[in-house]
């Protein structure tokens, strides 16, 4: 699959981490952007960057995914916009506490930003890919998409939930010329983890633990893209890992991570 150097790529998320990697990766290649998030000085500081380094345009919209209205503006602009031919719907957030002692509406949040966004602005972008015969979407998931984990019952399940709704509408998609791709990154050095409370110290390689970079994860993104993977999973150690858990009989992992959660 070759990229095009034209159109427009929708990204949600774009304020740091691996949006705003996608977000230059796509300039770069000469697409227009837009691109959405919710630190608007933060957001508006890196559109002015790649708009000024690579001489495109770069249109920014402020919402909040778990917001109704906005995500309805959101759906609204897609539709108005014929020209985009890439979305990535990269927007999510973790809270590592235990499902019961956490609000409800913080869980509700969670789901809505990474499933019901995900489902209404794709749905949106579909009809104009279809009718221009190409187009690219991509889910960001999570390796924790194949793991059931203690503190991220709701960002597991999540991220599972992004891996299978993006199987479907590849095989929906898939004579209509759309790519689609469930990326599931590791351990990625970002603002999520800061976010959630680790320091960069924590952030470093031990044993099959590898950190990687959020320009990296996208060029193994864009790696899937042109060999056509749908479920693509960036960097070896995470394979591995994957693997691990697909072979490891249920009972042993359970207790795996009980031991691990109360070390």
């Amino acid at each position: 699959m070759k990229l095009s150097n034209e159109k427009v790529t929708f990204i949600t998320g774009a304020t740091s981490g691996i949006g705003a990697a996608f977000a230059r990766r796509f300039a770069r290649e000469g697409y227009d952007l837009i691109i959405t998030g919710r630190r608007e000085k933060i957001i508006r500081n890196l559109a002015g960057e790649i708009s000024k380094k690579y001489g495109v345009k770069v249109d920014v919209i402020i919402s909040e995914l778990s917001n109704d209205e906005d995500v309805n503006l959101l759906v609204e602009k897609i539709k108005q916009e014929e020209n985009i031919e890439v979305l990535i719907n990269n927007a999510g957030f973790g809270i590592g506490k235990p499902f019961y002692e956490d609000a409800i509406e913080n869980q509700e949040n969670m789901a809505k930003v990474h499933i019901l966004s995900t489902l209404k602005l794709t749905y949106a972008a579909i009809p104009n890919m279809i009718k221009k015969k190409r187009g690219i979407i991509i889910n960001v998931s999570s390796i924790s998409s194949f793991f059931p984990l203690p503190d991220a019952a709701i960002y597991s399940g999540t991220k599972a939930f992004l891996n299978n709704f993006s199987e479907s509408i590849y095989l929906e998609l898939k004579n209509k010329g759309i790519y689609v791709q469930s990326l599931c990154p590791g351990f990625t050095r970002t603002d999520f983890h800061n976010r959630m409370g680790l320091n960069k110290g924590e952030l470093r390689n031990r044993g099959i633990i590898r950190w990687m970079s959020a320009d990296r994860v996208v060029e193994y993104s864009i790696e899937c893209l042109k060999k056509g993977k749908i479920i693509c999973i960036p960097g070896f150690w995470n394979k591995v890992l994957v693997l691990i858990s697909k072979i490891l009989p249920r009972f042993l992992y359970y207790k795996i991570v009980i031991v691990a959660k109360n070390k």
